[in-house]
């Protein structure tokens, strides 16, 4: 089972500057002060998966943890009946896919829920959290009242696919914009089952792309419009699917130039 936990980008939708304009210009923003128009309501981009284990529990593994992360889990933990997270895989290191972490000590503070959060990320992101975060990679850098969750960190290897509660993760490298330096920022999709998610890119690499091949569902980034140099636009997505010839595409990552 998957549930879409977000489906926009890391400004989300919708925009405050557009519902604050005089003019009300963008519909899309403007729809969703509309009851019935939820679907127009984006948060970070996503994905929780749902299998059942062989010892018969269903197990929840999240893809990305971003900044709308707690507001995503109000919502759908509840309607979902969910509780407890077995693993949290992150894409890359930016806002939208990180700056949830720290809210993840609802689950873990005083074992309310469970005794820690597996965290399976790249050394790349692992540099990112750290930073961000020296608190939750060294427990001795708390401050305050030191009420932290409490996170184990996984490095995922080059090429490497994960086993996460009986289920195989495929990573899927592809490029998401650039560095500073030039050099092709890095993000993580993944292949599990007939599955590929992709949800930051702007590459997709011939040998990523023949590990895609076969989905049954492809679940692709599409920006806006026009093309983006960290994102595919509609016509690259467009382009992308027809490559892939899956069974069903679906498309995420939305910014409030597309209308649901």
């Amino acid at each position: 089972e998957l549930i879409f936990l977000g489906t926009g980008t890391s400004s989300c939708v919708p925009v405050v500057s557009c519902l604050t304009d005089p003019e009300q210009a963008c519909k899309t923003c403007i729809s969703t002060l509309t009851p019935g128009n939820e679907k127009n309501v984006r948060r970070n981009t996503s994905l929780l998966v749902r299998f059942e284990h062989p010892d018969g529990r269903l197990r929840t593994v999240i893809i990305d943890c971003g900044k709308t992360f707690y507001e995503s889990t109000i919502k759908y933990f509840v309607e979902y009946g969910l509780r407890q997270i077995d693993a949290i895989i992150l894409t890359h290191g930016h806002a939208d896919a990180i700056l949830g972490l720290d809210d993840l000590r609802q689950w873990t503070l005083g074992g309310r829920v469970q005794s820690h959060i597996p965290i399976y990320l790249s050394s790349e992101t692992l540099e990112v959290v750290e930073h961000a975060f020296p608190y939750l990679v060294d427990r001795t850098k708390a401050t305050g009242g030191g009420d932290i969750p409490s996170l184990q960190f996984i490095e995922i290897e080059k090429n490497k696919p994960l086993n996460i509660e009986g289920l195989e993760f495929i990573p899927l490298e592809v490029h998401h914009g650039f560095k500073s330096k030039g050099e092709p920022l890095i993000n993580l999709g993944f292949r599990f089952g007939e599955v590929s998610y992709v949800s930051d890119v702007s590459y997709i690499p011939p040998e990523t792309r023949a590990q895609i091949l076969g989905s049954q569902v492809f679940i692709l980034d599409m920006l806006k419009p026009e093309s983006h140099p960290s994102h595919y636009g509609v016509q690259e997505a467009l382009e992308e699917a027809r490559r892939i010839k899956a069974g069903v595409t679906l498309f995420t990552g939305f910014c409030h130039r597309l209308d649901h």
